[in-house]
């Protein structure tokens, strides 16, 4: 039989899940990701519902917000949660730029997260970590790959965050 699911939050994102959040521009997938982060870095609900298993560290890089906004919408969602930011173990890249397509940054992450050892790493938004063809598979491919083996070599979730086209899908 199946083995069974173990969670970092539970219903919501498994515990070496690689995943992505997905939607329309606007629909609060930052703050989504952002939710998530909190929920994992202090043990407590993610959306007031989805419990997480522990409290555990966390990787963030958030490339569409200059640093000041993320901090102000971490410690709106922290203090909504009456923890304070300050004393989790929430980590944050604060490089101007991270890049899957290009090895050295690659590699500085893979020490970053070799070095922090989170639970979870968020990446938000995929459009800002490269400069391929979303479109073809064989340029998406090795990017998601590299995902894939960090965290099967660190043993940990990844949420990417991923803004669809509003005009995706039609003709």
């Amino acid at each position: 039989h199946a083995p069974e699911q173990r969670w970092l939050i539970e219903q919501l994102w498994g515990t070496e899940a690689v995943g992505i959040i997905g939607g329309e521009p606007k629909c609060g997938k930052s703050f989504l990701a952002l939710d998530l982060a909190v929920a994992v870095a202090s043990g407590t609900a993610c959306l007031g519902r989805f419990r997480a298993a522990r409290a555990a560290r966390v990787l963030l890089f958030a490339a569409e917000d200059p640093l000041h906004v993320v901090r102000e919408r971490l410690e709106g969602i922290t203090a909504a949660r009456g923890v304070g930011l300050r004393n989790l173990p929430l980590f944050v890249i604060t490089a101007p730029r991270l890049r899957l397509d290009d090895s050295t940054d690659c590699e500085r992450l893979s020490k970053t997260v070799e070095k922090i050892n989170p639970a979870l790493l968020v990446l938000d938004p995929f459009v800002r970590l490269h400069a391929i063809d979303e479109n073809a598979a064989s340029e998406v491919a090795p990017l998601l790959a590299f995902l894939r083996n960090l965290q099967r070599k660190h043993h940990l979730a990844v949420a990417l965050v991923h803004h669809a086209r509003k005009d995706a899908g039609r003709s």
